[in-house]
């Protein structure tokens, strides 16, 4: 819960900042564009017949990069990804997703995003002598929002705040069947893209 508090008081920074752009705005959005940050996520993950299991933080990583339409729109390929340790176990989430990130003007910095494609889940159990892997992929969705601050001549941070959801249907881990498995990961990132 205290992840859901920290992206929704990040999300209303944004939202309220958003409208003070200065009056140059971001206006180098053209051409190709390309982004990578690093930040806190939490993931969190539930099934058709079992208990959810406690969402868990930990470090999250994104890398993106596309095209520009239009001065008020990005679209691109942006892949997500989260690593743990939890219990012995070695717990990876990641996604792939085709996005569209949607600014209100022209002048604006503040940013909304949204996007489809994969997702995916993986556990990585040690068991001697070996170790046991469980991993599954599914359908996947982001929504958004961000706010670009120019550091230099096509250069900006941008602060992120997402949510990411992924389907992923049903795994074995530790040879125990998990029908139905979904995951949420809520992420907070600083980013730096240069348009």
């Amino acid at each position: 819960m205290r992840a859901v508090a920290r992206v929704l008081v990040v999300a209303s920074v944004l939202a309220v900042t958003g409208g003070r752009a200065v009056a140059q705005g971001p206006s180098g959005r053209h051409g190709f564009w390309f982004g990578f940050g690093f930040g806190l996520g939490s993931l969190g993950r539930t099934c058709d017949a079992c208990d959810n299991v406690p969402s868990e933080s930990g470090p999250t990583a994104f890398v993106r990069l596309g095209a520009t339409p239009d001065e008020q729109m990005l679209i691109g390929v942006e892949l997500d990804g989260w690593r743990k340790k939890v219990e012995g176990s070695t717990i990876t989430s990641g996604s792939a997703l085709v996005v569209f990130s949607l600014y209100p003007s022209r002048a604006s910095s503040l940013f909304l995003k949204g996007g489809l494609g994969a997702s995916l889940y993986r556990q990585d159990a040690p068991v001697k002598p070996a170790s046991d892997t469980a991993q599954t992929t599914g359908f996947g969705l982001t929504v958004g929002i961000g706010y670009d601050v120019s550091v230099g001549t096509h250069v900006y941070l941008t602060p992120v705040a997402n949510f990411v959801f992924g389907s992923l249907g049903n795994i074995r881990p530790g040879g125990v069947f998990t029908p139905g498995v979904q995951q949420t990961l809520l992420q907070l990132a600083l980013g730096v893209t240069f348009h």
